[in-house]
């Protein structure tokens, strides 16, 4: 199996994704950058009426979580219908399966840049000057890249068998949303439950970005040392589960 051209079909097919996007659905690609400043608009309204919250604190807290929480969100939305999508295509065209999803992580991965970058900016013009702990925004970024493919991946797989699986997914992401503190800090939650906020491997990633770019601290490392755990254990059972079905998977898929 020659990996090396594989590769350059992901980043070739990635910069046709993206390019595409730009050009033919532009809409859609201003959109992701909408979203998330909608989500962080709708929350800090929330803040507003039910907290009683109005500052520049309180909305730089909820755009944290929104646009960490777009990376997130956006590759496991685009990558779970991927090998269904091309079930067509596979029957005529042998590809290793998992390429399909690589493919969608990286072009979401790429949009996601501009929105950090525009959330570092933000932190800036507020007043949130660089500081010795920004040197862990690498590794958060590192752990969350492994915690989507550990979620990403397997959901790519198991729809082509379960096709209805597409329909759990946004009320799997909503639900993980709520429960990932974008709209609250976690010493709000009582102390019997806040343990199981962290189980969510979200949860502890938003509160490490917070912990750099809004308090100027470290980010928790037992958190996302579990984080990563989670996610690393679940990409290599991903690797085994692709490895088994590279073939067989076309055949269930009924298009």
């Amino acid at each position: 199996m020659n990996w090396k051209r594989y590769w350059d079909i992901i980043l070739y097919r990635t910069y046709a994704e993206v390019k595409s996007e730009a050009q033919i659905n532009y809409m859609g690609y201003v959109w992701w950058i909408l979203e998330p400043l909608v989500n962080t608009v709708l929350f800090y309204a929330i803040l507003i009426l039910v907290m009683q919250q109005s500052n520049v604190g309180a909305l730089s807290f909820i755009l944290v979580g929104t646009i960490t929480w777009q990376w997130f969100s956006g590759c496991v939305v685009s990558s779970a219908n991927t090998i269904f999508d091309a079930g067509g295509m596979l029957k005529f065209i042998y590809l290793p399966k998992i390429i399909l999803p690589l493919i969608h992580i990286l072009a979401s991965t790429w949009r996601f840049s501009f929105l950090f970058g525009l959330l570092l900016v933000w932190c800036l013009a507020t007043g949130r000057l660089p500081t010795v702990e920004w040197l862990a925004l690498p590794v958060l970024l590192g752990v969350q890249l492994v915690v989507i493919l550990g979620v990403a991946l397997p959901l790519a797989a198991i729809v082509p068998y379960f096709p209805d699986a597409r329909y759990a997914v946004d009320v799997m992401l909503r639900t993980l949303m709520l429960a990932s503190g974008i709209f609250f800090t976690f010493d709000q939650v009582p102390e019997p439950y806040r343990d199981w906020i962290f189980f969510n491997p979200m949860a502890s990633l938003i509160e490490g970005y917070r912990a750099v770019l809004l308090r100027g601290e470290w980010p928790d490392l037992s958190l996302l040392a579990c984080a990563a755990a989670a996610g690393a254990v679940s990409v290599g059972v991903s690797l085994l589960i692709y490895k088994r079905i590279d073939l067989s998977v076309v055949k269930s898929i009924h298009r």
